[in-house]
């Protein structure tokens, strides 16, 4: 009873999407591999972001990841990573997902690694849902808010 116990639960627990299946350096990173679905699950995108350093994307990371949903699981600023892990949705047991930065100049290049549960499900692999869009999408919200300016405009200097 418990082989057989053991051998049903066995894939579910090995088509769980696990930290360990992300990089944990940010030297392990190829910024100019493809982007979007790369694996069965597994989905990437770059973006630089200008005018920011490696200390205000780190942050904007943890915030990002936090605003899509995601609980912080593991983060270093100097290996330049931050992981986070959702929870179960509709269509995965967890997704993992991976903010890994450089500062390159007056730039700081960025990429986010989001990997689904591997299972087939009924609906074959819809993990995607936007993650690294949401990340990134969180990340500049937050490096606008908290670091950008609000230009004041004299209304009589626009005629």
């Amino acid at each position: 009873m418990k082989k057989a116990l053991l051998i049903l639960v066995l894939p579910f627990l090995q088509s769980c999407a696990t930290i360990g299946m992300l990089p944990d350096d940010v030297s392990k990173i190829d910024f100019e591999s493809e982007e979007g679905k790369t694996g069965w699950s597994e989905y990437q995108q770059v973006e630089t972001f200008y005018g920011y350093n490696a200390e205000q994307i780190y942050s904007a990371a943890k915030i990002g990841l936090g605003n899509s949903g995601f609980s912080l699981r593991k983060a270093n600023k100097s290996k330049g990573f931050v992981i986070g892990e959702h929870g179960m949705t509709a269509h995965d047991w967890n997704i993992i997902a991976a903010v890994y930065f450089l500062e390159v100049g007056e730039t700081t290049k960025v990429k986010i690694i989001a990997e689904g549960s591997k299972d087939i499900g009924l609906s074959g692999d819809v993990t995607s849902d936007g993650w690294t869009g949401k990340i990134l999408k969180g990340m500049r919200l937050h490096l606008n808010d908290t670091y950008q300016t609000i230009l004041k405009v004299n209304k009589s200097d626009i005629k």
